[in-house]
């Protein structure tokens, strides 16, 4: 019987890993339509920190919901005054989901823009699409990000408070 279970299990599981065009996974954040094309920019964490290596700056490049495939994009990060802060170069990408690894230096708001030619696009093939948008970096000697202020002190003492409630209204029963 246990091997007819797992005989079973191990089936469903092939099955299941066959049918790879069922789920996309792309990235949530704030999105710009620009001539049918939708790219998404969500930076991790979301208010990256000065001098943090572990900032990843995520773009998907959609066409109808899909993923594009053979692209080629560069990242360009300006300052307030519009100065370039820095380029990264034009590099090939299988599919249009990408991540970007990148340290800021210094707080501010900055302008984070995609440059993307797209393979078999008439338009975008020689002249890059191009996205940009805000992004302000936080000092990393102020105050806690809200993400982190919500996931380390709120939610734990909000269930605290909801843990001594409970307990309380039990006693009194």
């Amino acid at each position: 019987m246990f091997r007819l279970s797992l005989a079973a299990a191990v089936a469903i599981i092939v099955v299941i890993a066959m049918q790879t065009n069922l789920a996309y996974g792309h990235f949530f954040g704030a999105a710009k339509d620009v001539d049918g094309y939708q790219v998404i920019f969500s930076p991790s964490p979301s208010t990256p920190v000065a001098g943090s290596n572990s900032t990843l700056l995520n773009f998907s490049i959609l066409k109808d919901g899909v993923n594009i495939y053979n692209i080629h994009s560069a990242v360009a990060i300006t300052n307030r005054s519009g100065a370039i802060v820095d380029q990264i170069a034009y590099r090939p990408y299988e599919f249009s989901d990408i991540t970007i690894p990148y340290a800021f230096e210094r707080p501010g708001d900055y302008a984070v823009a995609l440059h993307t030619r797209i393979a078999g696009d008439e338009k975008y093939q020689a002249d890059a699409l191009v996205a940009s948008f805000d992004i302000s970096v936080a000092d990393p000697n102020q105050l806690v990000p809200f993400d982190e202020l919500m996931l380390f002190y709120v939610t734990p003492a909000a269930a605290v408070i909801v843990g001594i409630a409970i307990y309380l209204h039990k006693k009194k029963l």
